[in-house]
Parts: structure tokens; sequence; C-alpha cells
């Protein structure tokens, strides 16, 4: 069923403010996680979606079966026969719920939580806005014990967080984390699509920064917090403890390779350019003075320079590496 969104997060019988929404997972074989969290959809009260959609890669058949068993005629799952990464995971969900004829699109990873009061606030900020592209909840980190508001800035500076909630109702936004975000359908009904040569890394920041230059409005809603377990960690460095984000060595690659991608097409003059450049240098002093694995890290960032100058996308494997299992 379609559901109407009034002023204060309640349902609304007025019908020119009618939305279809649906509630749209990534996956990559996470089963246990995706079954829990469609078990919880379908149970939800004042129930704000009207579809569930599952994309998965390389799926293992366990949540077929499961909508099956349950005789679930309101959940799609799709899954493809090579592992799309976040970027074409994100395109894909977007995709579909478009085609079939959804308003707005709430994403979320297959660990994020599913909060109905969130939802039915970001649902009622976008239909307050006009040519809405996206309306991001604010997350909080408990890994840093601070609220992320790096989306309120064009360029891809290191985080901007603050530990005392923004006192506005909403800050207008360039991008942020997709993790709990809802989209509206509008821009990718006129073409306006994440890039999924990205694969992985930055996809969000690539996909506001396209509603951006096409004139769809983006906030962070500041009454909708969103807790998310984003991978700070303290470690010891040369004169302390810091905190500095808890990624896998190959995550490296994409990192700076994405963002030199994303600077080909985005860059206003050569601020871009500069921003890229200070970031992968930055890269490189964290990796040095702070995280392990440093000799195996630094081959990826160099190579993820190259790569990007070369502009070579889509998934690659550096030849030492495992391959990627989520």
């Amino acid at each position: 069923m379609a559901m109407a969104i009034a002023q204060h997060g309640q349902p609304s019988t007025t019908p020119n403010k009618v939305r279809i929404v649906w509630l749209a997972i990534s996956s990559f074989r996470n089963d246990r996680e995706v079954a829990q969290k469609l078990e919880a959809a379908q149970m939800l009260p004042r129930q704000p979606f009207a579809h569930f959609l599952v994309i998965d890669s390389l799926g293992t058949g366990a949540i077929p079966a499961l909508i099956e068993k349950n005789g679930w005629e309101n959940v799609t799952y799709r899954s493809y026969d090579c592992n799309l990464g976040a970027a074409g995971n994100l395109r894909e969900r977007l995709r579909i719920a478009t085609e079939a004829g959804a308003d707005f699109v709430y994403a979320l990873n297959h660990d994020g939580p599913i909060n109905v009061d969130v939802i039915y606030s970001l649902l009622d900020q976008a239909l307050h806005l006009t040519r809405v592209g996206a309306v991001y909840p604010l997350s909080y980190l408990s890994g840093a014990g601070a609220y992320n508001i790096t989306g309120s800035r064009k360029l891809p500076l290191p985080a901007k967080l603050v530990h005392e909630r923004p006192s506005q109702g909403f800050i207008d936004a360039y991008w942020s984390s997709c993790n709990g975000a809802l989209y509206s359908t509008e821009p990718v009904s006129c073409g306006v699509l994440p890039d999924s040569g990205l694969w992985h890394g930055w996809e969000d920041l690539d996909y506001g920064l396209r509603l951006n230059s096409h004139g769809y409005r983006q906030v962070i809603s500041c009454d909708t917090i969103f807790e998310d377990n984003y991978e700070y960690v303290r470690v010891d460095g040369p004169a302390g403890r810091y905190r500095v984000v808890d990624k896998p060595a190959w995550i490296t690659y994409y990192t700076v390779r994405n963002l030199i991608l994303i600077a080909r097409w985005a860059r206003p003059a050569l601020i871009f350019p500069s921003v890229v450049a200070f970031r992968a240098t930055l890269e490189g002093f964290v990796i040095l003075f702070f995280r392990s694995d440093k000799k195996r890290r630094l081959k990826y960032l160099i190579r993820g320079i190259v790569d990007g100058l070369r502009n070579r996308t889509g998934k690659w494997i550096l030849p030492a590496d495992p391959v990627r299992t989520s």
C-alpha cells in the first residue's frame, strides 16, 4: 500500500500527498542479516513501505526460499552473477524501484537499522521540499561519539564531525552516506543515476554531486538521528592516541582511485583536483604513521592514483588480494 506523510510523522489521508515508498536493501550474500531485515520490515507499525527490494550479488538462494516460504508478494529479490559492488548495487536499487513506480527509495545496507520514526521523519521532510533529490538523516557515529555533517561541504575534505547536534531543523547538503538515505526517484527517471564504474567507495559522494549538478536539492534532517557503527578506532601515533577510520587494506585503492575519477567530471576549476591530491597525500601520511600493513597499503595507494589518472573503472583485484567477500 502507498502511504502519505503528514507534518508530524503520522500517516495522512490527503490524496495529493500520497507517495509510494520502497525499502531497498543492499546485500552481498548477507542472508542472515537480510532475512532479519525483511522479517522486521514486514511487522513495522504504521507501515511506511509499499514494497521491499533486495539487490544481491552471487546469491545463495536462501532469500528467495525465505520469500516463497512466507508468501511475501511484496518483496522483490534480484541476484546478479557478478559482484556489483556498492556503486552498482545502489544504481540497481534506484533503477528497479523507479521503473516499478516508486516515488521514494529508502536505501539501507544489510546491517543498517530500521526505525519507523526515522523513516517517517525523512518522508515528512521530503514532502515539504521542492525538486528534492535526497533527504539524509543526521548520522551519529558511535565509534567517534559525534554527529557527521561532512556532506554539508561540497569538496571531499576530511570528515566534519560535531559533538553537539545542530540546532536547525535541516542543513543543505551536497551529499551524505547512502545508508539510511531517502532518495527521490524523479532524478532517476530523468537519467540521473550513480556511476556503477566506481564499484566501491565514494558512490554516495558521486551521486550527491550528480544530483547537485542537475539542480536537485539535498538536505540533512537534523531532527532525524541515524545510529551508524562506522569503523573508527583509536590507535597510537607519534604524539599520543588518535582516532582513525579502520578499513581493510584493499579499500585504499578504491578510495583514491574513485576520488580521482569523480574529480575528472565534477571539478570546479582546479579546486577539486587540488583537494584530491591533498587527500591522497593525507592517506599516505596516515598509512605511514597510524596503519598496519603499511607496505601493502602504500602499494594500493600508488596503484589507485595511477589507475584513476588512467580513467580505469570497475572492480579490480590486486595480485596479492583475496577475493572480496563482503
